[in-house]
């Protein structure tokens, strides 16, 4: 019997999305981005907490509910939570006149929350695609503005494309087995045709997830589109297309070895055969990722293009996952640490991406290392909030970023591939510079003696310091206490 409260989260969400979109326009221009924010929180906070009423069930044989896809889902909406209010600071205080952008957001966040729990190839489809429209149309909300023109046609054009040669994976995967579920069996004889699907759906799950070598277009989307905006892709984008991804490993290596349907993403999969095939794409994209992110982002003067740089790498990072504990030699799978390095970072890069909107102040396209020399002095609750979050991102304790690339890497090296750990570890320190880098420029001494930086710092800025203070309080107590996040 399926388990209808497992929908409750996406229920709520979704309720909330349609009230703000229509009561916007009942609402006078003025008070849009006091109420609807407001409200947006309010059935995020319930689709939070409906978290707690879910069991761990298959619905439909279309979605699945297990203890990490229920942490994934969480970190989804609390994701969506700094989002909101990044938003309500940026656009109240342009006197933006449309208030859609909430609910869009919040339908963003149905559609990646679903491609969390699906276990089916059209169900993975359909979620992606709900993900993806309404995001099309908060990177180019900026209608007026050049950059974000340019990211949103680069950014539709493309996610187009790699929709369809998604979609013809999935007709390649249903001529070779007959369905469309991840774990069906190949039928004889059409292993290559199957081979070939599932390529086409990597790479389209790679391009939603940023990772190279389809990572071209994150760069200037991230430019493109606003600051609270770019930190909600980087993380509930990324979590949806990485989660997805990880159900699919698994799935793979299911029809390849004929074992049992898997659809816990706790558990540990072991198959006995592995395909060094799929062992060298994982690495391909693995140290392209973290090669071009971490070099990229050392030249970059903009947050948010260093923070795009962060998501190609870290992207890098977490596909090493898809080959712990040991895939090469025993055909061994278990993507707990993968997980909790994505839920690591997604907190920290929202976090830390909607404290640098506040900051930014009125205009957060000023949100350049020289615009914000000094800011943090004058704005410290949530500067010391955004340097939480970018310690989490460099890796340093005591900070759940440490605990996250610490079990990574070691499980790289127990697993015989030592070097990649290496290489990894180099690069994530490399890295750590334009971290430490944006944390050192909040603090420094001013270039701006004039209180503008500070004219209206409390209008509508509630909801994003009670935002940024529980993303910094969750990566210390989600580094100090790794049992919390509930991955064994």
């Amino acid at each position: 019997m399926t388990n209808y409260i497992n929908f409750m989260p996406v229920i709520l969400v979704a309720l909330g999305a349609l009230i703000t979109l229509a009561a916007e326009p009942f609402l006078r221009d003025e008070n849009k981005h006091k109420v609807l924010p407001w409200i947006a929180a309010i059935f995020v906070a319930l689709g939070i907490g409906s978290f707690a009423l879910v069991g761990t069930d298959t619905m439909f044989n279309l979605y699945a509910m297990d203890p990490i896809r229920r942490l994934l889902g969480v970190t989804i909406l609390f994701c969506t939570l700094l989002g909101v209010s990044g938003l309500q600071w940026t656009l109240g205080h342009e006197k933006f006149k449309g208030g859609e952008s909430y609910g869009l957001m919040l339908l963003a966040c149905c559609g990646a929350t679903l491609m969390t729990q699906a276990i089916d190839f059209l169900a993975l489809f359909i979620a992606m695609e709900l993900t993806s429209f309404p995001v099309y149309a908060l990177v180019g909300i900026r209608r007026k503005d050049m950059n974000a023109g340019e990211g949103v046609f680069k950014y539709f054009v493309s996610g187009a494309v790699f929709s369809t040669i998604f979609l013809y994976g999935v007709a390649l995967v249903y001529g070779a087995t007959g369905s469309t579920h991840f774990c069906a069996a190949i039928l004889d004889g059409r292993g290559p045709i199957f081979a070939v699907g599932m390529l086409l759906i990597i790479l389209g799950l790679l391009f939603k997830a940023g990772a190279a070598p389809v990572h071209f277009w994150v760069a200037d989307v991230y430019t493109g589109a606003s600051v609270a905006v770019t930190g909600f892709m980087a993380a509930v984008v990324k979590v949806g297309a990485l989660a997805a991804l990880g159900s699919v490993w698994l799935g793979i290596l299911v029809a390849r070895s004929g074992s049992a349907p898997a659809w816990n993403l706790a558990e540990k999969i072991t198959v006995g055969t592995q395909s060094k095939s799929l062992f060298y794409v994982v690495l391909i994209v693995a140290l392209l990722s973290m090669v071009i992110g971490a070099l990229s982002g050392l030249a970059q003067k903009s947050v948010r293009r260093i923070l795009a740089f962060s998501a190609v790498m870290n992207a890098g990072f977490m596909v090493i996952g898809l080959l712990l504990p040991n895939y090469l030699e025993s055909g061994s799978v278990q993507l707990g640490a993968m997980y909790y390095f994505l839920v690591t970072y997604a907190i920290g890069s929202a976090g830390a991406l909607t404290g640098i909107a506040y900051m930014a102040g009125r205009d957060d396209r000023k949100e350049t290392l020289d615009s914000l020399q000094g800011v943090g002095r004058k704005r410290p609750f949530v500067a010391l909030g955004v340097v939480v979050c970018l310690a989490s991102l460099a890796g340093l304790p005591p900070a759940a970023g440490f605990l996250a690339k610490f079990s990574l890497f070691a499980g790289a090296f127990s697993a015989g591939m030592g070097w990649l750990a290496a290489v990894g570890f180099g690069l994530s320190l490399i890295a750590a510079v334009y971290y430490l880098r944006i944390a050192y420029v909040l603090f420094a001494p001013s270039k701006c003696e004039c209180s503008c930086c500070c004219e209206n710092s409390a209008k509508f800025s509630y909801l994003l310091k009670f935002a940024v203070a529980v993303a910094a309080l969750a990566l210390i107590a989600v580094g100090v206490f790794p049992n919390f996040a509930l991955i064994g």
